[in-house]
């Protein structure tokens, strides 16, 4: 995957960590409508305390730099892989609620121009 940058905290990144979250951002794609180049993935990975105790210490967030707008998300949980999945979901509905939004913002817009049409031609 093009433009992916992985910065690790407090633990090595393994090639199947790598791999794991190349598949899980490339994901992603389907839902941005942009050119694959001009996209940029910095994603950030560590613990969150150096014991191992109880409850969530491993974090995952990213940063998705696009030409339209950025996007980002930060997510713990008890595993990497965990943390991974939980981020792409998360994104993935960051990204539809902002491209709904938008959607419903350009058919008010659309119908308010119609209405002003519709009462200049009384």
């Amino acid at each position: 995957m093009k433009n992916l940058t992985i910065i690790c905290k407090d633990f090595e990144l393994t090639d199947a960590i790598r791999n794991y979250l190349e598949d899980k951002m490339s994901y992603l794609y389907r839902y941005i409508k942009a050119e694959e180049e001009s996209i940029s993935f910095n994603c950030r990975l560590g613990k969150v305390a150096n014991s191992r105790v109880n409850g969530k210490i491993y974090y995952a967030e990213v940063s998705i730099h696009t030409p339209e707008k950025n996007y980002g998300g930060r997510v713990e949980a008890e595993d990497t892989y965990i943390a991974i999945d939980l981020l792409k979901d998360e994104l993935s509905g960051n990204i539809t609620h902002y491209k709904d939004r938008t959607r419903t913002l350009h058919k008010k817009d659309a119908q308010k121009f119609k209405e002003e049409l519709h009462s200049l031609g009384e």
